[in-house]
């Protein structure tokens, strides 16, 4: 029996399977803990500074290439020119930015559940500073186009996402972040530590967007600049600071591991012939556990789409917004970008205030099991994000437009709790590469919904009126497909079999 010392907070009770009688209600975050949460999210306030700073910098410097090839002679034109508002600038602006994305993402998912596996392995620390290297080098790519855009021309920007191969960039940022919070959280922390990472990013969101919007009057190439300064400022404050979290034993296992099969993997002189056709018996066996597995666990399979359908919605917001409002309103781009302000203002009052007080009331107060008390939250949100973009759709006043962009940032929280409801649903050690497929998802549905959201502007344009917002109508259609999955999740977690079928289906001990 294991021995532990005793002291003035040691339970005298315990019950007959050796547990303490008398719960604490709330876990405690150690301190080691907290100081991962704080690291993390300083570090993600730092490189997200870097990305939203130069968010409405970047669209002003590619609507005026645009604007300028497409006037071909005349004075020079800045993008918040009005004659940079014609359809076939916005139309052009939006298929360049749209397909960038999709350029971006392809190697980010064709790689991030490899880096995810490898992070389980060799450790998060080194996965998390290759993406930031990916991430900066694709940045200053942009730039170069940018700047060099009389030799270069502007669609080359597309080839930026080939740096994305250096750590699957933002994928893997976002999937190692939230497996480091995982590693050193209790599962009743989980939520709020999810939340205060993401209240991190809506921070450099709401402040920095708007300064960079207000730079580009001036010259849209300071906030470029800072940008960039900002990202390396951020590589090194992880490379200093950012503790590992992957627990020493798993670390050590996975190198031995791979040091295992690599003997394992040495051609020989009896079994090099047969090496293509082990291999592929290999693929095609893991192929059909794969299937296998998705057949024994379809409730978390439906789940897991919440994050694809939801991730598509979200790409009608961004540069989109701006190009929206811009065109419907009569805005500026730096009178616009207060608008992406503004939903990170409210996002991150739902983040910092209202998801944690929503935790504790449905947790503690009405006696809600917590997977039970994260499927609330994320009905709630998706119920927003539903509401708000059906009346950005509408909206024919800046008023209405306001409204919209309030209550559609109230929803965007949602991911929140769907990663967590997902998380009770699989054993510890299988996080990295749960985290990692989310993330697959959810670039995935970037990687639909740049294109997607672009060709409906452009159709939009040419149709005028109302269905200038046909983005938003789609989004609408996405979110609400999103509610619909997360609201099939179980109120009680059910961990389950791993691909392979080694593991039993063990349920959860707790209670619905």
């Amino acid at each position: 029996m294991e021995e532990r010392e005793a002291n003035e907070s040691t339970c005298l009770l315990r019950s007959q399977d050796g547990h303490d009688s008398a719960p604490q209600p709330e876990s405690s975050i150690a301190p080691s803990a907290r100081r991962t949460i704080l690291v993390v999210a300083a570090i993600q306030i730092v490189l997200n500074i870097g990305s939203y700073v130069s968010f409405a910098a970047q669209l002003a410097i590619l609507q005026g290439i645009v604007c300028k090839g497409y006037y071909e002679q005349g004075p020079p034109l800045s993008g918040d020119d009005d004659r940079c508002k014609v359809d076939a600038v916005q139309s052009e602006v939006a298929f360049i930015n749209g397909w960038k994305d999709v350029f971006e993402m392809l190697p980010a998912i064709i790689l991030a559940v490899p880096y995810g596996a490898l992070a389980d392995r060799i450790g998060r620390k080194k996965i998390f500073l290759l993406a930031i290297v990916g991430i900066g080098m694709n940045d200053l790519w942009m730039r170069m186009i940018f700047w060099f855009s009389n030799v270069f021309p502007v669609r080359a920007v597309w080839f930026g996402g080939l740096w994305q191969m250096i750590g699957a960039g933002a994928a893997s940022l976002s999937s190692i972040s939230h497996v480091m919070l995982a590693d050193v959280c209790p599962s009743d922390q989980r939520t709020t530590a999810f939340s205060q990472l993401q209240s991190a990013i809506m921070i450099a969101q709401f402040i920095f967007v708007p300064i960079g919007g207000t730079m580009v009057s001036i010259n849209p190439w300071i906030p470029m600049l800072i940008s960039s300064g900002v990202t390396a400022l951020g590589f090194l404050g992880a490379l200093i600071f950012l503790p590992e979290t992957l627990p020493p034993a798993e670390c050590d296992a996975g190198i031995t591991s791979v040091t295992n099969n690599h003997h394992d993997n040495q051609p020989t002189s009896t079994g090099a012939k047969y090496g293509f056709h082990i291999r592929w018996t290999n693929l095609v066996a893991s192929s059909a556990a794969k299937m296998t597995w998705a057949r024994q666990n379809a409730r978390l399979v439906v789940v897991l789409v919440c994050f694809f359908s939801c991730s598509i919605g979200q790409q009608a917001s961004g540069s989109l917004l701006l190009q929206y409002a811009s065109k419907r309103l009569n805005w500026s781009l730096g009178k616009a970008s207060y608008l992406v302000s503004l939903g990170a203002g409210i996002n991150l009052i739902v983040h910092a205030i209202g998801i944690p007080g929503l935790s504790t009331l449905l947790l503690w107060h009405l006696k809600l099991h917590e997977i039970a008390k994260d499927k609330r939250i994320a009905q709630i949100s998706g119920f927003f994000l539903v509401l708000g973009t059906s009346i950005i759709f509408a909206a024919g006043s800046w008023t209405m437009l306001v409204l919209g962009q309030v209550l559609y940032s109230m929803g965007l929280a949602f991911s929140v709790p769907a990663r967590s409801i997902v998380t009770s649903m699989v054993e510890k050690r299988h996080l990295a590469a749960l985290y990692t497929t989310i993330s697959v998802l959810r670039y995935s549905g970037m990687l639909t919904g740049g294109p997607l959201f672009a060709g409906a502007f452009s159709w939009g344009l040419r149709q005028g009126g109302l269905w200038i917002g046909m983005p938003y109508l789609l989004a609408c259609g996405c979110f609400a497909l999103a509610l619909l999955t997360v609201s099939t999740a179980p109120t009680a977690g059910k961990v389950p079999r791993a691909v392979g079928g080694e593991d039993g289906d063990d349920m959860d001990s707790r209670d619905p």
